[in-house]
């Protein structure tokens, strides 16, 4: 026996219907599931996916050794004995004396230039300023640490 492949007109109507109710009705559940889709956000998304992953942030005492490497491998920087302490993750804090406040300047910016260190606390004190006896009518601003 021959059975009939055609679809009556009828069929394909009511098919084609179907369809395209499914579709719509797949278009706003997708759209309330993702939210709006408009090309910035799919450049973004792009840039995303190609863009590195992000570093892991150094502990405590690991922002303090990377920094005294830097410190210790800055031609300026490395004979002034500068300590660095640990505060916390990402953030550690500098002490010692150096001669000038651009030496003092530097050394925080070599610091904060140090991957994984988000802040630095600079407590370098600068000779001939921070050591002099003060008068009376001195304030705790007048100082450059």
């Amino acid at each position: 026996m021959h059975s009939r492949t055609q679809l009556s007109v009828f069929q394909i109507v009511i098919w084609a219907t179907v369809g395209t109710a499914g579709g719509v009705m797949a278009g706003f559940v997708l759209a309330e599931w993702l939210g709006n889709v408009n090309p910035p956000r799919v450049r973004r998304a792009a840039r995303r996916m190609r863009a590195p992953p992000p570093q892991q942030a150094l502990s405590a005492a690991g922002a303090a050794r990377a920094t005294a490497a830097a410190l210790a491998a800055d031609p300026e920087l490395r004979d002034l004995g500068l300590q660095v302490t640990p505060v916390s993750t990402g953030t550690v804090e500098l002490h010692g004396w150096v001669r000038t406040r651009p030496a003092r300047a530097r050394a925080a910016r070599v610091a904060r230039g140090v991957p994984g260190v988000d802040s630095v606390i600079n407590s370098i004190l600068v000779r001939g300023e921070d050591d002099r006896t003060h008068s009376p009518d001195y304030l705790a601003t007048d100082q450059s640490a």
